[in-house]
C-alpha cells in the first residue's frame, strides 16, 4: 500500500531550516536500517526541542550524537550527503507526527557517472557499512563480551570487510612540487604521499571512499592534492615506510584500516 506524502514533502521544502541529528561516531547523519522495510534514513525536525529530545535518547542509549541545524542554503549539500553515504529516505518529524519520505522525491538529485578509469563519485554500500558497523562499535560503556552485541559486531564487520574487498578507493597525490606533466610510470621524489601524525607520533595516510569525501578532506589542505584510483589491493605498494596502515575517511567516519588487516583482506580479494 502506498501514501501519498506530497503534503508533507510540501511542508519539508518550505522549512527556511530544519534540525537533524549527526553521530560523535561518524560524525555524518545518524542513520538507522528500518527492519521492515528495510530503508536507510535519516531524522529531520521542524522543531529544535523535538530533535533535541530524539538525541537525548539516542545518548542514553549510548549512541553519542548532537543535534545539527540546516539553513536552506545548506540544504542542497546535506541531501547530496544523504545520498552519497546511501540514505534513501528521511524520517521527517514536523512537530504533530512522523512521516517517511524518500529522498528522490524531496529533491532531484543527479545520478553521477562513473566508470572503471575514474576516481568513484560514490560508493553507497561501503559508507553504509562503515556508518552502520562504527556507529555500533564506538558505543561508550558497553560490554564488549556481552554475546549480543559481540555476534551484532560481527556481522557487521563481516559485511564491512566484503565491501572493503570489493571496491575502488582514492588515494591523495601531493603534487604541488611536481613540474609540468605528472607521470605515474616515473614517478620523482617531487611527487609526495600526505599523512596524517597521531600525537602518540603513530602516522596514517588518509584513503577515500569516493570523491565526495576526498573534496572534504582536500578542502582543509593548504597543499595541491590530486585522487589517485587503486583497489584494495593497490593500497599496500602506494603505503609510505613509516605508515601503520591508512584512515579511511578521516573527514567523515575516521575508520583505521591497518596495513597487517589490508594484507589479509588482499589475499581474499
Amino acid at each position: 500500500m502506498s501514501t501519498d506524502n506530497r503534503f508533507m514533502i510540501r511542508n519539508l521544502q518550505k522549512l527556511e531550516q530544519f534540525y537533524t541529528i549527526t553521530s560523535r561516531a561518524t560524525n555524518l547523519a545518524w542513520a538507522q536500517c528500518d527492519e521492515t522495510t528495510f530503508d536507510d534514513q535519516a531524522y529531520l525536525f521542524s522543531w529544535e526541542q523535538d530533535a533535541a529530545d530524539f538525541c537525548k535518547a539516542l545518548n542514553e542509549d549510548n549512541y553519542p550524537s548532537v543535534t545539527a541545524k540546516v539553513e536552506k542554503s545548506q540544504m542542497s549539500g546535506f541531501y547530496t550527503g544523504l545520498y552519497l553515504t546511501g540514505i534513501n529516505r528521511v524520517a521527517f518529524h514536523n512537530g504533530a507526527g512522523i512521516a517517511y519520505l524518500p529522498l528522490e522525491q524531496i529533491v532531484t538529485l543527479r545520478k553521477p557517472e562513473q566508470n572503471a578509469k575514474m576516481p568513484p563519485v560514490s560508493n553507497t554500500a561501503l559508507q553504509l557499512t562503515g556508518i552502520y558497523f562504527l556507529q555500533e562499535l564506538r558505543r561508550p560503556g558497553l560490554d564488549m563480551k556481552d554475546p549480543e552485541r559481540a555476534k551484532k559486531l560481527r556481522e557487521l564487520e563481516q559485511e564491512l570487510m566484503a565491501d572493503l574487498i570489493r571496491s575502488r578507493f582514492i588515494l591523495a597525490l601531493d603534487v604541488t612540487d611536481v613540474k609540468g606533466r605528472l607521470d605515474l610510470r616515473h614517478p620523482g621524489p617531487e611527487l609526495k604521499m600526505p599523512y596524517l601524525k597521531h600525537q602518540s607520533g603513530s602516522i596514517l595516510q588518509p584513503v577515500f571512499t569516493d570523491l565526495w569525501e576526498f573534496e572534504k578532506f582536500r578542502g582543509k589542505s593548504s597543499r595541491k592534492l590530486q585522487p589517485l584510483t587503486v583497489p584494495l589491493k593497490g593500497l599496500l605498494p602506494a603505503m609510505i615506510k613509516e605508515a601503520r596502515g591508512y584512515a579511511l575517511n578521516p573527514s567523515g567516519f575516521n575508520l583505521v584500516l591497518l596495513k597487517e588487516k589490508i594484507e589479509l583482506l588482499a589475499k581474499q580479494g
